[in-house]
This record gives structure tokens, C-alpha cells and sequence, in this order.
């Protein structure tokens, strides 16, 4: 990919199982405070508003349609460990500038305790193709980018 060259990507953080109440919760209100975190070091990398960006907060995607499948009725929601996710659309050196700030704010070490979520997380990162059809919803980060 060229320098100038840009991408959407998906950085996730998991964080084991649901909590209870609160944000952490399935049907919580309000926004995780991981997620407002990812989306804090994305608006500090480059400037404020320079990297279009959104968050999302649920189940692990992946885990949640195998456990559908395998229990079927017998599947708890409460087994799927969840995540928060940021998707950018960035260069290169934005996406290295992003993880490293996103390393630096979650208090994140190499074993993968993260002193922000006080706990072992997961912390992941996939390109996502805007050519594929199933991945349409991102090209709203491509018109927010193009039209700031």
C-alpha cells in the first residue's frame, strides 16, 4: 500500500465474558469505556477529526455464530465473550501511529494485561475489503474522510 494510499481496518479488544450490569452488559446503556478509549486514541492520532472512525461494542461475532449453531437453545449469551471495536480508514503510517497510541492507552503489555480494562484482553487487527459486498456498511468511513 503506497503512503498516501488508504484502507479500512478493524482493530477489536476482547474482553472475556458480558458483565452483569452496566456498560459491560449485553443490554447496558451507554457507551464501554474501552470503546470511548479506542476512540479517543484514534482522534488524538494526527489530530482530532483526521481519522474517520467509528465504535461498536457486542458478542464476538465469530464465537456467537458457532455457539448459535453448536447449542442452539441451549446457548447462553452470557458464555460469548465480548469485545469493542474501532474500524478507521487510514494510511499506513496512520494505522502504526494508531496501534501505538491504542497500546499506549489501554496501559497494554505484551502479555496482554491491560491496566485501562484492569484485565487479560485479546487485541486483534483485519484489513476489511470495500470490494466485497458484505462489507458495504464501511464505506461510510470513505464518504466521511472524502467530505471532511
Amino acid at each position: 500500500m503506497d503512503d498516501d494510499e488508504r484502507q479500512v481496518w478493524e482493530l477489536s479488544v476482547e474482553l472475556g465474558p458480558p458483565e452483569a450490569t452496566g456498560p459491560g452488559a449485553l443490554d447496558g446503556e451507554g457507551i464501554h469505556p474501552v470503546a470511548l478509549l479506542l476512540e479517543e486514541s484514534a482522534q488524538r492520532v494526527h489530530g482530532a477529526n483526521r481519522i474517520p472512525c467509528f465504535t461498536a461494542f457486542g458478542q464476538v461475532t465469530a464465537l456467537n455464530e458457532f455457539a448459535q449453531r453448536a447449542w442452539g437453545e441451549a446457548y447462553n449469551q452470557q458464555d460469548v465473550p465480548v469485545e469493542c471495536r474501532l474500524a478507521v480508514y487510514v494510511t499506513d503510517e496512520e494505522l502504526d501511529d494508531l496501534t501505538k497510541a491504542i497500546v499506549e492507552d489501554l496501559g497494554l503489555s505484551r502479555n496482554g494485561f491491560s491496566a485501562a480494562a484492569n484485565r487479560k484482553v485479546i487485541v486483534g487487527l483485519r484489513p476489511i475489503s470495500l470490494e466485497d459486498p458484505e462489507n458495504s456498511f464501511y464505506h461510510h468511513l470513505v464518504d466521511q474522510y472524502e467530505s471532511r
